[in-house]
């Protein structure tokens, strides 16, 4: 069962809780608003005749890839539909995280899953949705650990311990002693069910047969998605570096006009209140060196440079090379956008609260390169509440509204107050009120006889205030050892609902509630995944 949930407004960036409402002056800055009744037919049609890839060859691509990657035969159907002169496809992309990274990664598939099959069944045409595995990234230190609850139902780290020198993830190597750590330690926390056999099995056998992090995640995410035809996307693929060689060469030559347009872009942004969500280094190009680090390209008098200056282009040399070998080039984080949408005819683009902020700088380069807007989508965001945590909300008689919110500390005290008939903070705080007053009338009798003694009466104040504390602490302990099974429930609601003070999908993995619950929690979760966007809590 879902239910829409109101997140504390102050957790959400103003551009994302702006759009999400329709607001005009950020729609502005976004294109047209996926409310739009019209927004997504007149997308498809600009973007079907504007689009000038290799139809074929893209198909094939991603054919051969997937067929690697141990994708379904719903997958290569839809694969091959991109072939279809009027196929259009609903892009989304993340990091390749171990096993799937944070619960939010494997949300943005099951959304454009749900957005491709209802824009195909609208439109009349095939709509393919398509995953951009981001192998290119380089800052493995965000990639290479999952979250889980262990069966003590303490948040545990498990880390993918690899030597890393800045390199791309998806050229980064490991061996099966790698996967089989990961995997044995995940059994290690989790409490041993009827499904989790099977579920560590499907990450032995995927981690087994890759030979990089991004190997491992496209192939978990072929077999999650198998039934639902899920489409995966390697950047790092050489077929897809010399499709883009063309566009990083017009990158490389169009230096001047890039800047001023992020800039005027950039100068409306702060004007319309908004802060920045990239604040762009001076010069910076726009493109990575894919080097034996990956590194940020800078454009000064005239030239292409790394930051340490060990790679040097001329504007002529760095199209050339972007020409002939183009593997050596990689879109950063605002230019990616553009090279996804070179790539594929994209007629929708799910993505998160930061990732809206990038577009809402880099949009205007659609225009300068004569590439059609996608229609922008924030990615729904879920809370799952397990049984056990529902059946604790019942019992305690928890609002909603108090679960994401913070708020869950007051009501444990609350709910313990009630519990023990005595509210030992309430309690104190009267305490303190009521010798305040006492003592700021003795300190006004003690003055007739020695002004001295109204500051000795202070510090003894504070003595007796010291004193206090140590009580209302015991106190505090005596209450949680009697109401230990409520504080237990509570931590329980918040370790697994706000685990280290985040929502729960920006943290904890799906491979815990895939070996808990099984295939049947699997399929509910994607049959009933919200379409529109915003927050909801899931009770399954």
């Amino acid at each position: 069962m879902l239910k829409p949930y109101a997140l504390p407004p102050e957790t959400l960036s103003a551009l994302y809780r702006d759009y999400l409402t329709g607001l005009p002056r950020a729609v502005d800055f976004l294109g047209r608003h996926y409310a739009d009744v019209r927004a997504f037919g007149e997308t498809a049609d600009r973007v079907t005749a504007a689009y000038q890839g290799e139809r074929r060859g893209v198909a094939d691509m991603l054919l051969a890839y997937n067929r690697e990657m141990g994708s379904s035969a719903k997958t290569l159907e839809n694969a091959e539909k991109l072939a279809d002169p009027r196929a259009l496809a609903v892009l989304a992309g993340q990091q390749a995280g171990l096993c799937g990274g944070p619960l939010y990664t494997v949300y943005k598939a099951i959304a454009a899953v749900k957005l491709a099959d209802s824009l195909e069944k609208k439109l009349g045409c095939p709509v393919v949705p398509v995953f951009w595995v981001a192998s290119e990234d380089h800052d493995f230190s965000e990639a290479n650990h999952l979250w889980l609850m262990d069966k003590e139902n303490r948040l545990q780290r498990v880390n993918l311990d690899l030597e890393h020198r800045g390199e791309p993830v998806g050229r980064l190597l490991f061996d099966e002693s790698a996967v089989s750590q990961v995997v044995g330690k995940v059994a290690e926390l989790l409490q041993e069910s009827e499904f989790s056999g099977e579920v560590l099995e499907m990450l032995n056998e995927t981690g087994k047969a890759s030979f990089t992090p991004a190997d491992w995640f496209a192939r978990l995410f072929a077999r999650l998605f198998a039934d639902e035809g899920l489409v995966l996307f390697d950047p790092l693929l050489p077929q897809a570096r010399e499709m883009l060689a063309p566009f990083f060469a017009e990158v490389a030559a169009r230096q001047t006009e890039i800047k001023d347009t992020l800039q005027a872009a950039e100068a409306n942004i702060r004007a319309a209140g908004y802060p920045l969500q990239v604040e762009r280094e001076e010069n910076a190009s726009l493109l990575m060196w894919m080097g034996e680090q990956r590194s940020a390209l800078y454009f000064r008098n005239g030239r292409f440079a790394t930051r340490d200056g060990a790679v040097s282009f001329s504007t002529t040399a760095l199209r050339e090379s972007a020409l002939t070998t183009p593997e050596k080039l990689s879109p950063n984080v605002l230019l990616r956008p553009l090279a996804q949408d070179r790539l594929f005819p994209t007629a929708a683009y799910l993505l998160g609260p930061g990732e809206l902020g990038y577009f809402a700088q880099m949009l205007p380069l659609y225009s300068l390169f004569g590439i059609p807007r996608p229609v922008l989508v924030p990615r729904p965001g879920l809370t799952i509440v397990e049984p056990r945590l529902a059946r604790y909300i019942r019992r305690y008689e928890i609002a909603e509204d108090n679960l994401l919110d913070g708020r869950l500390d007051s009501a444990m005290q609350k709910t313990v107050s009630r519990q023990n008939g005595i509210d030992v903070d309430a309690l104190f705080s009267r305490l303190r009120r009521q010798m305040q007053e006492e003592y700021e009338g003795l300190q006004k009798e003690l003055a007739r006889l020695d002004k001295e003694l109204v500051g000795l009466a202070e510090k003894n104040l504070q003595h007796v205030y010291a004193e206090t504390a140590y009580l209302q602490k015991a106190a505090r302990e005596k209450s949680r050892q009697k109401n230990e099974v409520i504080i237990r429930h509570f931590n329980a609601l918040k370790q697994s609902l706000l685990p280290r003070e985040l929502l729960q999908e920006r943290v904890l993995n799906v491979i815990p509630f895939l070996c808990k619950y099984g295939p049947s929690f699997w399929q509910e979760l994607k049959a009933e995944f919200p379409v529109m966007p915003g927050h909801y809590l899931y009770y399954f």
